[in-house]
């Protein structure tokens, strides 16, 4: 069999993913990861870094809808919002169809993976990167933060995987994330993605729930199935004001219902089900023994997983 190519991501201990490549859009180096654009078959054109999928034309909607839109409907009436990572641009389109914001700074380290956005994933960031009320900058998010006296109504975190020496990998600590409470307005709201929640490998989502709850007063993770990544994938809401009561399925529409532009995934009867969650990770988070508290030192660091192409 003809196998030259594929792109195989070795996922876990025990297998593996593997994308039929169509065509290489642009393969590149930056400073911080390889960064890949191709077509892939079934799924559409699809960003990959350092060989880890991180969105593709099929379903990016989904991952992007259901990071942006609970915070923002969860603030009510959000106008600053801070977004860390998100190099695609689709973080920005998202947050912009709330009619309320009007500033949107976006920190993305690695401006190289902006530019490849910028040039080939338009359906992405639909031109959002150069919309007046959007600033860009290229450089650490948590230094940003810790050193700026600005405050936000969102702050929201599109980062890549914590693996071991990515410069992701301080921004999931309780360090950080004090520092986030600390730039947040009152009633703000922080979101992130938390990880995949599969069970028998869902140690690192349980230990980013445990670790907000040393910091927020309200937690709250939820869930969806990411069709390019094979796996339920885990978020997090997480503030000092309460979340749950304003969050019914009906207030859900009547927000989004007003937004510039329709969505495609998330509503009311979706956002019930994406914060139902599941027996056993209800177990684990309530169990005292499992997961661990994410500090500077002691980072998550996961195993980098391996990829190839054939």
């Amino acid at each position: 069999m003809h196998t030259e190519n594929w792109l195989i991501e070795f996922f876990g201990r025990c297998r593996a993913h593997m994308f039929k490549i169509k065509k290489t859009i642009v393969s590149t180096q930056s400073r911080f990861q390889n960064i890949l654009i191709a077509d892939v078959d079934h799924f559409g054109k699809a960003l990959f870094l350092d060989g880890v999928p991180q969105s593709a034309a099929l379903d990016e909607h989904i991952y992007h809808e259901t990071l942006i839109h609970p915070a923002l409907v969860a603030n009510g009436r959000p106008k600053k919002v801070f977004l860390a990572g998100g190099g695609e641009g689709a973080v920005v389109r998202e947050t912009l169809k709330h009619n309320s914001v009007e500033k949107v700074l976006m920190i993305d380290i690695d401006d190289i993976m902006v530019d490849m956005a910028r040039q080939h994933l338009y359906e992405w960031h639909q031109g959002t990167f150069d919309d007046p009320r959007v600033e860009l900058k290229h450089e650490d998010a948590r230094g940003y933060l810790a050193t700026t006296n600005e405050k936000f109504d969102c702050i929201i975190m599109d980062l890549t995987d914590p693996f071991e020496g990515s410069p992701s990998a301080g921004l999931f600590t309780l360090d950080f994330y004090n520092i986030v409470k600390s730039r947040l307005n009152e009633g703000g709201v922080f979101a992130a993605q938390a990880e995949h929640a599969l069970m028998g490998e869902q140690y690192a989502h349980v230990s980013i729930i445990k670790t907000l709850k040393q910091v927020f007063k309200y937690v709250m993770p939820y869930y969806t199935m990411i069709y390019f990544y094979r796996v339920i994938w885990g978020f997090v809401l997480a503030s000092d004001s309460p979340l749950p009561e304003i969050m019914t399925p009906a207030h859900v529409d009547a927000t989004v219902g007003n937004l510039n532009a329709g969505l495609k995934f998330y509503d009311g009867e979706t956002h019930t089900h994406l914060f139902s969650t599941p027996k056993y990770l209800r177990d684990d988070l309530n169990n005292p023994d499992f997961g661990m508290i994410i500090s500077d030192s002691r980072l998550l660091n996961l195993p980098k997983p391996g990829s190839c192409n054939i």
